[in-house]
This record gives structure tokens, C-alpha cells and sequence, in this order.
């Protein structure tokens, strides 16, 4: 194909995978030609606001669009891999999808829906992979590394809900006791000569819980009871 026009002409469905800071113009190229009532499903990692104005192109151009995201890495699952789908046409992804072995689910809502959750998880764990990128660098250059690893490797994979319940309950209890840890952590950091971005945009964030308190978090059975257990009396974060 020699073009985005070319590709797209005459076509039913339309998948676009483009990076997502590629997805809006490359469907401004393509909305112009495509067939009406096709389905035009972007699939890139573009922001909610960016996925409303790709479905408006697409509206315009009388298709029907579908805001989709990718939910795990693609190399684990081929074609399998779990892809939400909001928008109008997140049902005909759907059952098109699954008629080619493709995993999708649809959330229903509007564009963008579905990659405000894609993005959600991306802060959480682009943010977790940040994280163990500059302590290992800091262990590596305090001469702990060996330690270190161990130590990640038992966090990660011993962590459940009480685990996750535990690191925002005890932000929220004993934070300005945190701020002071954390602030001691940044200046270690400095010290090995390791950029703290993390470690200090870590005080940051809990220098402001001290300020405006944490969310509630949802009700589970699996959480103990208030008053029975202190979230710091467990070893661990």
C-alpha cells in the first residue's frame, strides 16, 4: 500500500495500530476515504481527548468509530491479547473480533472510555517499572544489588490485596512520618550520584496526602478489621 488512502479504501473494518501520538493524523489522512459504515477501530495508546476527536473524523466521514486498548503486551498473546472497546461500535469490534480470534471485550460508554483505562494501568505500572529502574540503579551503586533483587522479587510477587490495601492505608496514617523517610531516601540518592526523580516525586506526592488525605478505598472482606492491625507493625512498605 502506497498510501493510508489506499489502504483504507473499500475496506469494512479498519484497524489502526499507530503509535498514539501518530493516531489522529493518520486517520484525518484516512477518514476522507473510507466506505460508509465502516468500522474504524483505533487501537493506539492516544489520550481520551485525542479518541473523541478520531471518532468525530470518523462520524463525519459517516463510519462508525471504536475506540479500542491493547491490555497486556502483545508478544505474550499474538492475536489473543485483550483489547477493551468503548464507542458505537465497540459491539461490531467485538463480534468481529472474536469471529478472527481476537480477545475483546466491550465496555460500552464513549471514545475514550476504554483508553482512560488503558492509561490508568499504563500510570500504574510504567510507574512500577520507573520505580524498580531507579532503586536497582541506587542498590547497584550502594553495593546491594544482590540484596536488592531478592527484595523486589519477594515484594512483587508476594503482594495481594491486603498488600496494596497496606501501601495506601499506611500513606494515609503515617505520611508526614513518610515524607521525612523519603526526603532521607532522595538525599541518599543524590549521594550515589543517582537521579531521585521517582524517590522525590514519591515525597512529593505524600507530602500532599499530610495536606488533603487519601480516597477511601473500596469495602473488602479480605481487608482486617479497623483498630486490629497496624499497616507498619508488617514488615514490608
Amino acid at each position: 500500500m502506497g498510501s493510508n488512502a489506499e489502504a483504507v479504501r473499500g475496506a469494512e473494518v479498519v484497524i489502526a495500530v499507530t503509535a498514539g501520538s501518530d493516531s489522529l493524523a493518520a486517520c484525518a489522512e484516512s477518514a476522507p476515504h473510507l466506505r460508509p459504515g465502516a468500522l474504524y477501530a483505533d487501537l493506539s495508546t492516544a489520550a481520551p481527548r485525542d479518541k473523541r476527536e478520531i471518532a468525530a473524523l470518523v462520524e463525519a466521514a459517516g463510519a462508525v468509530a471504536v475506540d479500542g486498548a491493547i491490555m497486556a503486551p502483545v508478544p505474550l498473546r499474538g492475536l489473543a491479547t485483550p483489547i477493551l472497546a468503548s464507542g458505537a461500535g465497540a459491539q461490531r469490534f467485538a463480534a468481529f473480533g472474536r469471529a478472527h480470534g481476537m480477545d475483546v471485550t466491550p465496555i460500552g460508554g464513549d471514545p475514550g472510555d476504554a483508553a482512560a483505562r488503558k492509561l490508568l494501568r499504563s500510570v500504574l505500572v510504567k510507574g512500577l517499572s520507573a520505580l524498580a529502574i531507579e532503586a536497582r540503579a541506587a542498590a547497584e551503586a550502594a553495593g546491594l544489588a544482590e540484596w536488592f533483587w531478592e527484595h523486589l522479587v519477594e515484594t512483587v510477587t508476594s503482594a495481594d490485596e491486603r498488600f496494596v490495601r497496606r501501601l495506601l492505608e499506611g500513606a494515609g496514617q503515617h505520611a508526614v512520618r513518610r515524607v521525612h523517610e523519603m526526603d532521607a531516601a532522595t538525599r541518599m540518592l543524590e549521594e550515589l550520584h543517582v537521579p531521585p526523580t521517582m524517590t522525590a516525586a514519591t515525597a512529593a506526592t505524600l507530602r500532599r496526602v499530610t495536606e488533603t488525605g487519601l480516597l477511601p478505598l473500596p469495602r473488602g472482606d479480605r481487608s482486617p478489621e479497623p483498630g486490629t492491625i497496624s499497616p507498619d507493625s508488617i514488615p514490608g512498605p
